[in-house]
Parts: C-alpha cells; structure tokens; sequence
C-alpha cells in the first residue's frame, strides 16, 4: 500500500493542476469577451439620442429642448463658433451625435454659465 501511495498521490496532484489550469483558462475568456462587449457598446462613434443624452446625464426631453432651442438660434445666425451648439447628423429622420464632437462641445460650453430654456 505505501509503495502506490506516492504514485496516487503524483497521479491526483497532476489531475488536480490539469483541472484548475482549465478553470483559470475558462475564467480569462468569460472575462475578455465581457470586456469586449463593454468596450464595444461604449466606444462607438455615433451615438442615438437617447444614448447621447444618457452620456450627458439627462433626460432626453432636456436634451430636446437643448437640440431644439439650439436649432432656433443657430437659425438666426450668419457665422458661428463650431463648438457654439451641439453637433449633430440627421439620417434617415434620426439625430446622431459624435461622441468627440459632444466632447468638444462640453469642453467649449463649460465656461458658459447660462441656462437654456
């Protein structure tokens, strides 16, 4: 019985390291494609308008209100400043905003202390 017992004891230590070793492999891939999906829904480019405006930290009847107050004094405008009004493309009907563009539009209006109604 002593003589087996270091080959069993060698034969369950190498089952036991095989194991955790796939157990650690399984763990990293459930943990990289999490990531993944993380990363590729927060990093796209356009964003809608309900995902713009959750990315302000609103809702999206202010965002409305900001887009469309925006709209009409850029309408009575000659010239501009780029980052002046919130950026945005129109496809298909729908408003699209440029995570960058939003960016730089925080960066320029940050300074402006003035409310929109």
């Amino acid at each position: 019985m002593i003589k087996h017992f270091l080959s069993v004891a060698i034969i369950l230590l190498s089952f036991s390291i095989i194991y955790c070793g796939f157990q650690i492999g399984n763990y990293n891939k459930k943990q990289n494609s999490k990531s993944i999906v993380t990363n590729t829904s927060m990093d796209k480019g356009l964003l809608t308008f309900g995902e713009t405006a959750k990315y302000l930290s609103m809702s999206a009847e202010q965002l409305k209100l900001i887009v469309n107050a925006q709209d009409e004094q850029r309408g009575q405008l000659s010239s501009f400043e780029t980052y002046e009004f919130l950026p945005y493309i129109i496809v298909s009907g729908e408003k699209y905003f440029n995570k960058v563009l939003v960016n730089e539009w925080i960066k320029y209006n940050s300074t402006k202390w003035e409310e929109i109604n």
